[in-house]
């Protein structure tokens, strides 16, 4: 299972924009949905419409979605203060999800080589030579929560299905783990669910919470007062789990 730092071909531009003093890579992407959704990951502001949109109101929610990702950043402090990652190291280990990874990592002279896999819990590392250490260590967490995400996305994707089939009962298009900072999950119309990888680092009555949160809004797609009431019906204590996140949400980093 191999990773890299390649653009995906559904990627119609990239540009910059700039929240305070700090510039953001803002990558836009046309997709198969029928909504338009913007993401704050570890590389950028992610940007994705819908293709059966006409160009002017594609244009329309590029610059809403814009507007909202940079009233976001200024309130959170994103552009004040430097990211939050993992320091890595060759030899190191991660836990995740009960489970431990060793971190093996080596230099290539190659430019544009950074990638990497994992195998029998060891992720290796490729990275490019002469990067800043602030570059080597965007590239290190990206690669790494990458991996991750897909070693664990079959679970997470069994867990979504049987509190589906307890609690909800909807048809869901399909479930990613995605690089993600600015939510812990998010659901389209058309049953898609996207869920950060960064949860997995959370316990799991936590992760049952957002998957169940998500989960919901296949039947209320708002956050209104029938909504809270599916989640509540599903999950009775999940304002423990909310707590939990708003304490230690921080914490859960690659």
């Amino acid at each position: 299972m191999a990773t890299s730092g390649k653009k995906t071909n559904n990627i119609i531009k990239q540009y910059g924009l700039t929240v305070g003093d700090k510039l953001f890579t803002v990558f836009v992407y046309l997709e198969s949905r029928s909504d338009c959704r913007a993401s704050i990951g570890q590389k950028g502001i992610h940007i994705r419409l819908s293709k059966y949109m006409s160009e002017h109101d594609r244009f329309d929610q590029e610059m809403e979605l814009l507007d909202w990702a940079k009233k976001y950043i200024a309130k959170n402090g994103w552009h004040e203060r430097p990211p939050l990652y993992r320091k890595y190291h060759d030899g190191d280990t991660l836990k995740v999800m009960g489970k431990e990874f060793t971190i093996r990592i080596r230099y290539v002279s190659n430019k544009n080589a950074s990638n990497g896999n994992l195998k029998n819990g060891v992720i290796q590392l490729q990275l490019s030579e002469g990067m800043s250490p602030k570059q080597e260590q965007k590239h290190l967490s990206y690669l790494v929560s990458r991996l991750i995400g897909n070693e664990f996305q079959p679970a997470i994707a069994q867990r979504v299905q049987v509190l589906n089939d307890i609690h909800f009962k909807k048809p869901i298009k399909k479930l990613r783990l995605r690089d993600n900072i600015s939510n812990w999950g998010s659901c389209s119309w058309d049953g898609s669910i996207n869920i950060s990888v960064r949860l997995l680092f959370a316990p799991p009555e936590v992760i049952d919470y957002i998957l169940i949160h998500e989960l919901a809004h296949l039947v209320e797609h708002n956050h209104s007062d029938r909504f809270w009431a599916q989640v509540e019906k599903a999950m009775p204590g999940y304002k423990l789990a909310e707590d939990w996140l708003h304490k230690h949400g921080d914490q859960c980093i690659f």
